[in-house]
């Protein structure tokens, strides 16, 4: 019996190594040899490309269309690129020309602006559709790197808050609000074998992007990457913004009177009915049997909440990526969301407005 057995194993080893044999080398016989190192296309990209030409020419030409291709000035353009330069700087080789700081940026910057595959791309840039893939998704993580500390930094101060609590009650006439709170669905396609985890509400795959924003339109906290299937005020609860408001890490000021008034309130964010209604996070009256005193406070609220909905809209209007569904992984999409968010406080800090 046990020489039986022996037998049988050694036959199925040897079948199994022969099939293994036979289909390494199928896969060899079909594999197709490499036709050439560069695309001839893609060889006069030093003379005839987007960065290396037509840059030059528009910047003394026609500075506002290429603003229009860029969003944004060249003056905030080179700033990026000094900020950039130790982060994706590569060096030259003895086989081929590295590809600079600012033709990877520009490269993004126009990913971002239009959603255009890679391989649209290709053709103005002149650069492979696999360079530029991981040109992208390299530079997109520098841009977060590099300028969240200064451009994307969440208050820790009592006057920092009470500054964004002023300006809330000048521009919206809601008092004591530290920032609005809202959640956006970016569309992405679903990655393989994930069934339903992506799939929202609205009939297709995203990740959500939840966000409390200033008066100013400007980021405060962002965070991305929550599945798609879950609602806003569940993803607020697991975030790491909803944890430091309970456990009081970010030092909100002590409870003020509000104008006019004798009172005490403490200070809160303001959200929509979704999220849950806390000491720290302010939420509208519910819509049945109201009193003209409850129509009016959910208006103020209204106002001032709406904020953080404009925000989402002027960051879609510029980065138009925001506006179809991203053909990249969920982490890539979450990586570019999160280079959209800083780029959109760079901007607004910079006052680079774009029409």
């Amino acid at each position: 019996m046990n020489k039986n057995r022996k037998i049988t194993i050694v036959t199925a080893a040897l079948c199994l190594i022969t099939s293994l044999k036979a289909w390494k080398k199928k896969r060899t016989q079909q594999r197709k040899p490499k036709q050439w190192w560069i695309r001839p296309g893609l060889r006069n990209r030093c003379t005839s490309g987007f960065y290396s030409t037509l840059r030059s020419k528009l910047v003394s030409q026609d500075p506002k269309w290429l603003k229009n291709f860029l969003r944004m000035t060249m003056e905030d353009f080179d700033f990026l690129v000094a900020r950039l330069t130790p982060h994706i700087y590569k060096l030259n080789t003895r086989f081929r020309e590295a590809i600079s700081v600012g033709e990877r940026l520009a490269v993004t910057l126009r990913y971002l602006a239009t959603g255009d595959s890679f391989s649209s791309l290709m053709s103005v840039f002149l650069l492979g559709k696999t360079t530029i893939c991981h040109v992208v998704h390299n530079t997109c993580s520098a841009i977060f790197k590099a300028l969240k500390d200064e451009f994307l930094k969440v208050p820790n101060t009592h006057e920092e808050w009470t500054e964004i609590a002023e300006c809330f009650y000048q521009r919206w006439n809601f008092p004591n609000c530290c920032g609005a709170l809202d959640g956006k669905h970016i569309a992405i396609q679903a990655p393989a074998n994930c069934g339903s985890e992506y799939f929202n509400y609205k009939k297709y795959n995203s990740i959500v992007l939840m966000a409390m924003v200033d008066a100013d339109y400007k980021f405060l906290f962002v965070e991305v990457g929550a599945y798609g299937r879950e609602s806003d005020g569940g993803v607020f609860a697991r975030c790491a913004l909803s944890t430091a408001l309970a456990e009081n890490s970010l030092n909100f000021p002590p409870a003020k009177s509000l104008p006019h008034e004798s009172d005490e309130m403490p200070f809160v964010i303001v959200a929509d009915d979704v999220f849950p209604l806390k000491t720290y996070l302010m939420k509208p009256f519910s819509f049945r049997n109201q009193v003209m005193s409850f129509k009016i406070f959910n208006y103020r609220l209204s106002r001032a909440r709406n904020v953080v909905e404009n925000v989402f809209g002027i960051c879609a209007s510029r980065f138009r990526i925001l506006r179809r569904p991203m053909d990249v992984t969920p982490e890539h999409a979450t990586v570019i969301v999160l280079a959209i968010c800083v780029l959109h406080n760079y901007l607004l800090i910079r006052k680079s407005i774009y029409i």
